[in-house]
């Protein structure tokens, strides 16, 4: 049995990694740089380390990039970059065909984050969290929809207009998190062919209405539309669907469009809704909201 080494140099202040470090790289499989305040940069010389599976720098809050033969890691299968100033990694990194685990994710900040095109790599890519890191129409490659193997993508925070056509195509994709994208105004026309989509978070966007094709989604269980203020229509939805109806944000967007609403929704045979009148003033206060038998009343004030 080959040993295995694993480093953690975890919120230490240095700004470079001693090179000594990696005479033992043979052995090295893990190796925990987060919170190092400090670090510039990363040496060449990691990528030699052809057992390493987990490097975490994330929170390194002045990293800019990661090793240029960063794919030598041939079995390399998580990566955690995020919280740093990373914004357009290199295209090396789409041929690490063991990685599962991919995240950039950031706060809020000012710089623009291009991701590489697919080019058919990362063929075992599972999960790629790309949360609030400020990507705008042409930051997310066209051939997305080649990650065979997704099944987590959280988009959420970004200030993209348009998703890539091939989207689509994610046939292995269970979780899309789209929330907060607020320049987002409408969903690709043939998201139903997401065959495999279990949850769809919409939270927060400025949409309009919806694709009709989301009566398409067979295994969609849960969609979230909390605080999608603007929206006036609703399609049809898969009979299985199970969505938090009652959430206080997205009734009140329903009732303020209740009258564009209701042709929408008494005609699904999915989704049904009944607004009771308040004592006077003539204001909606109690809502009714069935799905399947299920039934929800929430009042507002």
């Amino acid at each position: 049995m080959k040993p295995e080494l694993k480093i953690t140099m975890s919120y230490s202040g240095i700004r470079e990694l001693p090179l000594s470090f990696f005479d033992l790289q043979p052995h090295l499989t893990k190796l925990h740089l987060s919170f190092m305040k400090s670090l510039v940069s990363l040496p060449s010389i990691i990528c030699k380390s052809k057992g390493l599976v987990n490097p975490y720098v994330s929170n390194c809050s002045k990293l800019e990039s990661l090793p240029e033969e960063i794919d030598d890691l041939e079995n390399l299968e998580e990566l955690d970059a995020s919280y740093t100033l990373i914004s357009r990694p290199l295209s090396s990194i789409v041929r690490l065909n063991k990685l599962k685990f991919l995240t950039f994710a950031k706060r809020v900040d000012g710089m623009y984050f291009f991701f590489p095109q697919v080019d058919e790599g990362l063929c075992s890519l599972e999960y790629l969290d790309l949360s609030y890191c400020n990507i705008i129409d042409g930051g997310l490659p066209e051939d997305i929809g080649s990650l065979s193997s997704l099944k987590e993508l959280k988009l959420g925070g970004n200030n993209f207009e348009h998703l890539p056509r091939s989207i689509a195509q994610l046939g292995a994709l269970q979780t899309l998190d789209l929330s907060h994208c607020m320049r987002l105004t409408q969903l690709p026309e043939d998201i139903g062919s997401l065959s495999s989509l279990k949850e769809l978070n919409l939270r927060g966007n400025n949409f309009e209405h919806l694709p009709c094709s989301i009566a398409q989604l067979g295994a969609l269980e849960y969609l979230n539309l909390s605080d999608c203020k603007k929206l006036t229509q609703l399609p049809e939805f898969p009979q299985q669907l199970h969505a938090n109806w009652s959430n206080d944000l997205f009734c009140n967007s329903l009732l303020k469009n209740v009258s564009s609403l209701q042709h929408a929704i008494f005609s699904s045979h999915s989704l049904s809704l009944r607004v009771f009148r308040s004592w006077g003033g003539g204001y909606s206060k109690l809502v009714q909201m069935s799905r399947n038998g299920h039934k929800c009343i929430r009042q507002f004030a």
